[in-house]
């Protein structure tokens, strides 16, 4: 091998080390790049969402249009989105209260997605789906109250 070939072959090596070992976390911790792990774990939760949807609505039906359930879970953003500035929060429970069966908790799951929370107007964390956006905004009296609620219309979800 040529001296030139070598150095070419070093800085290959060089580079490689360098990006798997400081680069990429760095991509990764900020968001440029996805882990693939967690994209990987996303893929299957997103494959279990909508077989656990398409089971549910098997045997039941939601008590809402897609349409409705999607304003619905377009208001519990914008009711928690702003971490403890702006909240809403008695507001974002009442909407989580308005699913009355499983089809429409899993349907209003499904449609709010996943979001991101902001902090004073930046984006904060990563991304969220409802569980998580309930669970991290709202008080343990607040999700017992809703789990109270869910118990008592036999949904089978709770916070």
């Amino acid at each position: 091998m040529k001296k030139e070939e070598q150095k070419i072959l070093m800085y290959g090596v060089i580079f490689i080390i360098v990006y798997y070992t400081f680069l990429k976390p760095i991509l990764i911790k900020f968001g440029l790049q996805q882990d693939p792990l967690r994209a990987e774990t996303e893929d299957r939760k997103k494959t279990q969402l909508e077989t656990q949807l398409t089971e549910t609505l098997k045997v039941q039906q939601p008590t809402k249009s897609t349409q409705e359930w999607q304003v619905i879970a377009d208001a519990i953003y914008n009711d928690l989105r702003y971490s403890s500035v702006s909240d809403n929060k008695s507001e974002a429970g009442y909407q989580v209260t308005r699913v009355k069966n499983d089809a429409d908790f899993w349907t209003l799951y499904k449609l709010f997605g996943k979001r991101r929370e902001y902090l004073f107007g930046i984006p904060s964390g990563d991304l969220m789906d409802l569980p998580q956006f309930i669970t991290s905004n709202l008080s343990k009296d607040q999700i017992q109250k809703i789990n109270t609620n869910y118990a008592s219309k036999k949904i089978k979800f709770s916070f």
